[in-house]
């Protein structure tokens, strides 16, 4: 593992943030845009190439672009109700170059009021992505089954958007609610912000994307399938 610069998020940048995103003001964020950049947005961007190492060797295909990869402080308000114009969280994702394909699975980090986290999923996939999801975990319960232990086992928790009706076809009662899902992810989630000041988190986190690998291989597979039948 490479050695790697942290200089560390702190609880008050986070205060900041949500102070900015009250105010709601262009003026107050150019004047606490150089502390919001140097307390969090610089630290983020030190997170993903301290697991850079880690997240290329689940996926070579993955650019690793720090400064493109952390998400901006003002908000795109262009189609939400919510017209705030800037976030009090922030995040990183890990994926393939999502213009050439949108719903590629993906594996992030984010820091938000209530803690830090991170996860391995797909959202808003489409029905036929899913159905090929479903047929590749019908012809590989098993593989599937063994991804999703090593991930739970490691401190992710399973979260999905269900079906009301369940589909047809389950291999195994024990994979009902996986095979159900629109979309899905595993996360894990920490309360302690205070242990962003230091780099010991990285570590403790490090294991928890190295679980991820199975399931998002998995996932992978499915939409390289997907993307070969839209090509």
């Amino acid at each position: 593992m490479s050695t790697y610069r942290y200089d560390g998020i702190k609880p008050e940048i986070l205060i900041l943030l949500s102070e900015n995103r009250f105010r709601n003001s262009r003026d107050f964020y150019e004047e606490n845009k150089k502390r919001i950049k140097e307390g969090i947005t610089i630290p983020l961007q030190q997170i993903i190439c301290a697991l850079s190492d880690t997240i290329i060797e689940i996926d070579e295909d993955i650019p690793i672009v720090p400064q493109k990869m952390v998400s901006r402080v003002r908000r795109d308000t262009r189609y939400t109700k919510d017209k705030h114009m800037y976030r009090e969280n922030l995040w990183t994702m890990f994926t393939r170059d999502k213009h050439a394909l949108p719903h590629f699975p993906c594996m992030w980090f984010e820091v938000a009021q209530n803690g830090y986290s991170g996860g391995v999923g797909t959202y808003y996939a489409p029905p036929r992505m899913m159905e090929i999801f479903r047929q590749e975990i019908a012809a590989r319960p098993d593989d599937f089954y063994d991804a999703v232990i090593i991930a739970e086992r490691n401190g992710a928790v399973f979260s999905g958007d269900f079906y009301k009706r369940a589909k047809k076809g389950c291999p195994m009662p024990v994979l009902e609610p996986y095979y159900n899902c629109k979309s899905f992810c595993f996360l894990f989630r920490f309360p302690n912000l205070n242990e962003l000041e230091n780099a010991d988190f990285i570590e403790k986190i490090r294991p928890i994307y190295e679980s991820f690998a199975p399931i998002y291989k998995f996932l992978i597979e499915v939409a390289e399938k997907y993307s070969a039948e839209q090509a």
